[in-house]
């Protein structure tokens, strides 16, 4: 059986409306939706409070090939990521010392590629920062 489907049947067995399980949960009743409709998958807190919810074991939710498919994907997705940006971010300390010596033109050593390489690196590395939330600026009027 599917996820979504023993998503569906656990809250038809506790007579809970999406909407009501939503709240509960803390989520939109759309996302409630999609996990029944297999559109998207529970995070892994969300897994442990359906659980409770419904009164099954976590294994038995989480016992289905396609899902723990999508979580080792994300993790493959996620170690890549934090890869790229370890690299890039060593790189870019490399190209900050380069730089240093092309802009005070330390033995003479003139380059326009340095600065163009560091750039690149570092639109590269931001690409791939994972905390942009962190870095906006609310803003209270």
């Amino acid at each position: 059986m599917k996820i979504s489907e023993k998503l569906k049947n656990c809250r038809m067995n506790e007579s809970l409306t999406q909407s009501q399980v939503a709240e509960i949960l803390h989520v939109s009743r759309k996302t409630i939706s999609g996990w029944e409709n297999g559109r998207s998958y529970p995070d892994v807190n969300s897994f442990v409070q359906l659980s409770d919810l419904y009164k099954v074991s976590l294994d038995s939710l989480l016992r289905d090939n396609k899902v723990l498919n999508y979580y080792k994907q994300q993790n493959r997705k996620n170690i890549k990521i934090r890869k790229i940006a370890k690299y890039s971010y060593i790189f870019n300390i490399v190209l900050l010392g380069a730089s240093y010596i092309e802009l005070f033109r330390i033995a003479g050593i003139h380059s326009l590629l340095i600065p163009l390489l560091l750039l690149i690196n570092i639109i590269t590395f931001s690409s791939h920062y994972e905390n942009w939330h962190r870095l906006k600026c609310k803003r209270h009027p």
